[in-house]
């Protein structure tokens, strides 16, 4: 098997003071080194990529070239993974039967304060960007987000897009299913991550879900990181140097 473990990083931000300047920041950096370190327990390759694919629109998509470019079907299966994490675990994730892609749903992101955001967000009309209304407006009117698996008593399924494992064959169903991306710019103002979840919607994709410590997120830390893989967005993410060298992140120290 030849698996790739892929990072990418958005060019403009180093251009962006608050996310580290012109300079891959240190935050990026420990991203980095613990996916590196990660690649080598698992025998996997790691590419760390920030040249644009769609040159005219969100770079934020970008991302999503290891599904559009065929370039990318060498490798069996692909860990796509956002910078602003640190892996803790020595399990192989590539070790766990997959369907087409397996992710990890945000448990709590329709309550609270994260509820709000996702109601102003999903719930709207179609003029004012919905992403129900826009569903609808791609699969018909009877079409709704599906329900989680692994927690029947969430709303629905919301994929966080920081981990996604694609295996070659989810891949290439993607690259004939997947919907127009620039009709999904036109309507939307929103990135990969909603894309993601709206394309992976339809029926014929076999979304396997991972549980919360894939890719635990700073609201559901019970006082602290406890994931396998934890996920410090916002700014969090700044706390990641003085971790990386502890129990929450593999290292290399050849």
């Amino acid at each position: 098997m030849k698996n790739l473990i892929f990072q990418y990083y958005i060019p403009y931000e180093m251009g962006d003071n608050d996310m580290g300047g012109v300079e891959l920041p240190e935050w990026a950096r420990a991203g980095v080194r613990s996916a590196q370190a990660y690649a080598k327990i698992c025998g996997a390759e790691h590419v760390l990529d920030h040249d644009r694919y769609f040159e005219h629109i969100d770079p934020r998509l970008d991302s999503t070239k290891i599904i559009f470019d065929d370039k990318w079907d060498e490798y069996d299966h692909i860990l796509s993974i956002d910078l602003d994490m640190l892996i803790a675990t020595r399990e192989n994730i590539f070790d766990i039967d997959i369907g087409d892609v397996a992710m990890v749903h945000e448990v709590g992101v329709h309550d609270g304060a994260q509820g709000g955001w996702m109601r102003n967000v999903m719930d709207v009309p179609l003029y004012a960007r919905g992403i129900i209304a826009y569903g609808k407006h791609l699969f018909g009117k009877e079409w709704m987000f599906p329900k989680s698996v692994l927690y029947p008593n969430e709303r629905f399924r919301y994929l966080n897009g920081g981990l996604q494992l694609w295996s070659r064959e989810g891949r290439q169903k993607a690259r004939k299913h997947f919907k127009s991306i620039d009709n999904y710019v036109l309507h939307t103002r929103y990135t990969e991550q909603m894309y993601i979840n709206l394309q992976l919607s339809q029926s014929v994709f076999n979304v396997t879900e991972l549980d919360t410590t894939w890719n635990r997120l700073p609201y559901q830390w019970r006082g602290k990181p406890d994931g396998k893989i934890n996920h410090f967005f916002a700014r969090q993410k700044f706390n990641m140097p003085q971790l990386e060298k502890t129990e929450l992140s593999v290292w290399d120290n050849s």
